[in-house]
């Protein structure tokens, strides 16, 4: 990659598809920047103020002049570095001081080589893109390829042995053959796009589209095997794991399924059958490398998305997966979601390089609890049962094909599982009176008397012989091929135990516990109590589970922190209950390396402040390098009208903590604030509760008190739903067209009550008259009492300095209020109310950390008379506009 020496002038002119709003032109302007400088940015735009488009034009307008610039100036470069030469060689012929001027030339010579060998790289790179586009069949080629295919997994005649006994395989085909020649090929700057899901992904291709640059700029999205997969073999597998696991071993397969081995006794040279033994019909049918290439070509120079790219590869009988892994290297900018850029195992197996190169995530209100969520982890006692059993068998079955060293990590692998097992039991364990306990890694580790083996050997073996794949077929086989009895592996004690439960509870039907039973000393398994939903635990595979465990036990041990629990013996579900869970502490451990390797990183989302946490914790190592830009929204000042709402209509205080919003003043007060506001704004509105159960309260009030009777009269009312399992509840999709049915078909208005956090809080729209006023009532802190977060909030304090516990609470919350907030006032035309129905919500410091649009024109009411009077006024005004 070519380092610049002169730096990039900022322009005025973005290609923005329309004439860009004030903040816009400055966001643009200041993202610029930011890339140009090298330097970390964290931007907020309100939702509707087209925050992505905004985006997306000023780094591509930056890639486009900085790849504009490498090639004037690395030839300008030549030319100086030539003359230098040049006159470096005229001078040492009679000169002096030879000595100087030959080393002189000497670095000059060797400036010279360097730069043509990049312009070499470069001129290789351009060609290879001229010839892409070039291409005058690339439209048109799929059609003479097209064919149909019979695939059957049935074609793969694997033995037994082979499939399921470990052995020294590679653990993954992580990084495609060119990987070697991709280091040594010109490396341009890319852009890598990311953001919470593909349907937000899929709208930011759109964008691009939509821009002069989406005729020029080359794009290509990237996913997983889940979405990408067309084999309609390996789809049919639900979980993601055993699809990749699949897609290796006929990624292997399509390699060839024979090679040449040393000779034999008698000399002779024999041919040794690897995995699959027909080599004509092994492997997966779509992974064709010349068409694979094909399909990648067509995909980044028409800028699909991974609904094109996948229909594409359907028609093509082509793997759209590996299609978008070979469009990496001349991407310019590359579209995917948080966990394929926050996973580091996700980058290296897919062959994303970071390094020098520009990253920008969006929707990034919830960047901490994202990465914070991806690599915490848990398992409990049903699951360790289960694997005990099946590593067991597994053992047994294929002990005499196993090297000495494999059967000692196998035992290794029993040991640690059993020693777990044991502290999960009530009777073992000195503290289960408390139900739960936090530990660091290391004192489990000695708690569990596995403190002396090498885990991080025991991981780097289970992914070397992809031990979890072949322990799952192997249980997989069992199930589905019957066994006589005396072809039966030995069941271990577990495995009889929780079959006698199993019949046993059939046999007493309506009994809901079962009585303890002990195990033998030999395998040390726990109780166990085996529920009717659990009949059939050998199609489970806690495998994964425990080794994504163990990959959290050698993680730093101040980093996280696991959680014992330990449910009473007697309880229904004690063995689904029971277990371990590790918690991410410090999200900032696995953001590192991103932050070493790009050249610059762009955090943006609409509701980003409170910022301390995401600044200390992630980028603390390098605070000069970041630039925090916020900006206002682009309707204008008298479009929305937020109130703090003190006093209800009773004229008390409005206090919605936990240990007072249930009283009968409270729910007196909300039920009529609801009632008033219903008979003043027009349209839809929406009002977010702390929780689902305090919904549930509010509902049986208006209901018990006729105040829903009354506002039906104005106003349909809709109630979300705690889950859309039950067949008397609609799902979010159902309850939305319902909600604006009644709104722009029926025109009677609309009511619709949920929750902070809940489904309808984040990522929709209520633009125009589905959103005429947002209601957000008290402030939803989380459960501070919860083992995760007191340990959460000691270790903030601990690390980041006193009070950085709370200011992290208080954050939480804010930042789930500023979400529902944001649901209204859409685009320029727009315009709402937002009613903050606290009196919390008068306190400055809870203020600052609202939005600055709604902070600077929040107005404290004294009384309720002043918030309804100020809001009929409101909307007369907008309904004469």
């Amino acid at each position: 990659m070519y380092a610049r020496l002169k730096p990039l002038e900022t322009p005025t002119d973005f290609e923005f598809p329309f004439t860009p709003y004030t903040i816009q032109q400055q966001l643009m302007q200041e993202l610029f920047e930011i890339l140009e400088n090298k330097q970390i940015g964290i931007f907020e735009s309100p939702t509707g103020t087209g925050k992505s488009l905004t985006l997306t034009c000023a780094a591509l307008k930056w890639l486009e002049e900085h790849e504009n610039h490498v090639r004037r100036e690395l030839q300008e470069r030549l030319d100086e570095v030539s003359c230098a030469l040049i006159h470096c060689e005229k001078e040492s012929h009679g000169a002096r001081d030879w000595f100087s001027l030959h080393a002189k030339s000497h670095e000059k010579r060797c400036q010279l080589l360097e730069l043509k060998d990049m312009k070499k790289l470069l001129d290789e790179y351009d060609q290879r893109l001229a010839a892409i586009k070039e291409k005058t069949n690339i439209a048109n080629y799929s059609k003479k390829i097209i064919r149909k295919r019979e695939i059957s997994m049935n074609d793969i005649d694997d033995t037994e042995e082979n499939l399921y006994s470990v052995d020294e395989t590679e653990a993954d085909e992580s990084v495609d053959s060119k990987g070697s020649e991709a280091s040594q090929s010109y490396q341009n700057v890319q852009i890598f796009f990311c953001s919470r899901t593909h349907a937000q992904l899929a709208q930011v291709m759109k964008e691009i589209k939509r821009t002069p640059y989406g005729l020029r700029v080359r794009c290509t999205p990237l996913a997983s095997r889940q979405q990408l997969c067309i084999n309609p073999q390996v789809r049919k597998l639900n979980n993601s794991s055993m699809i990749n696991e699949r897609c290796l071993d006929l990624a292997k397969e399509s390699k060839g399924s024979t090679k040449i081995t040393a000779s034999d006794d008698n000399g002779c040279a024999c041919k040794k059958a690897s995995v699959s033994r027909k080599s004509s019909k092994g492997g997966c049918p779509y992974k064709t490398q010349s068409l694979i290439e094909n399909l990648s070509e067509l995909a980044v120079m028409n800028n699909f998305d991974i609904e094109d790219l996948v229909q594409e590869g359907e028609r093509l009988q082509t793997c759209p997966y590996y299609a978008a892994r070979s469009s990496l290297p001349i991407a310019q900018i590359v579209l995917l979601p948080y966990q394929l850029l926050f996973n580091h195992k996700s980058r290296h197996q897919i062959g994303i390089n970071l390094k020098g190169n520009i990253i920008i995530i969006d929707e990034a209100h919830n960047l901490l609890d994202t990465i914070a969520q991806m690599y915490s982890c848990e398992i409990n006692l049903q699951q360790l049962a289960i694997l005990q059993q099946q590593m067991q068998s597994y053992k047994l079955r294929y002990a005499s094909k196993f090297t000495s060293a494999n059967l000692l990590y196998i035992n290794q692998l029993l040991f640690v599982i059993k020693r777990l097992i044991k502290l999960l039991k009530p009777s073992q364990n000195p503290a289960s009176k408390t139900n739960h306990r936090m530990i660091c890694t290391y004192e489990l580790m000695s708690e569990g008397d596995f403190f002396n083996i090498d885990l991080y050997q025991l991981l780097q073996f289970c992914e070397r012989t992809r031990l979890a794949q072949k322990l799952q077929g192997f249980i997989k086989k069992l199930e589905d091929t019957p066994q006589t009895k005396e072809n039966q592996f030995p069941e271990s004690s577990t495995v009889d135990i929780l079959k006698r439960l199993e019949k046993k509870q059939q046999l007493e039907g309506n009994k809901k516990t079962l009585e303890s039973h002990t195990l033998t000393r030999e395998v040390e398994a726990p109780e166990a109590k085996v529920s009717q939903e659990h009949k059939s635990f050998t199609t489970s595979f806690p495998i994964r589970f425990f080794i994504t465990f163990l990959e959290a036990l050698i993680e730093k041990a101040d980093d996280g922190r696991i959680l014992i629990n330990i449910e009473d013996e007697s309880s229904k579900d004690f063995c689904r209950q029971s277990g371990f869970k590790y918690i991410l502490l410090n999200p900032g451990a696995h953001f590192e390396d991103i932050v070493k390797e790009a050249r610059a990183i762009i955090v943006a989302g609409g509701t980003m402040q409170p910022t301390f946490e995401l600044t200390e914790q992630l980028f603390s190592t390098c605070p000069e390098r970041v630039k925090l830009r916020f900006y206002d929204h682009v309707v204008s000042s008298d479009a929305i009208l937020p109130f703090a709402i003190t006093q209800g209509p009773s004229g008390k205080n409005l206090c919605f903590n936990y240990s007072q919003r249930a009283t009968v003043e409270a729910l007196s007060d909300i039920s009529a604030i609801l009632e008033n506001l219903c008979n003043v704004v027009p349209a839809g509105l929406v009002c977010f509760l702390p929780s689902y159960d305090y919904l549930d309260t509010i509902y049986s009030h208006l209901q018990t008190s006729g105040a829903l009777e009354r506002i039906s009269k104005r106003k349909r009312v809709f109630k979300e739903s705690r889950s859309s399992t039950n067949k008397e509840n609609c799902s979010v999709e159902e309850l939305l067209d319902k909600y604006a049915s009644a709104i722009k078909v029926q025109r009677n208005g609309a009511l619709l009550l949920s929750v902070v956090g809940g489904k309808l809080s984040e990522g929709l729209n209520f633009t125009d008259d589905l959103g005429r006023g947002v209601i957000v009532v008290g402030l939803p802190y989380p459960n501070r009492q919860s083992p995760e977060m007191q340990e959460r909030l000691k270790y903030l304090d601990s690390t980041l300095g006193s009070g950085s516990g709370k200011e992290y609470y208080e954050n939480l919350c804010m930042k789930a209020v500023n979400q529902c907030i944001g649901r209204a006032v859409r685009h320029i035309a727009d315009y709402a109310c937002v009613y903050l129905v606290d009196v919390r919500y008068a306190n400055q410091n809870i203020q600052t950390k609202l939005p600055q649009w709604i902070a600077r024109h929040i107005q404290v009411t004294t009384s309720y008379g002043q918030v309804q009077a100020r809001t009929v006024k409101f909307f007369k005004t907008k309904n004469k506009n």
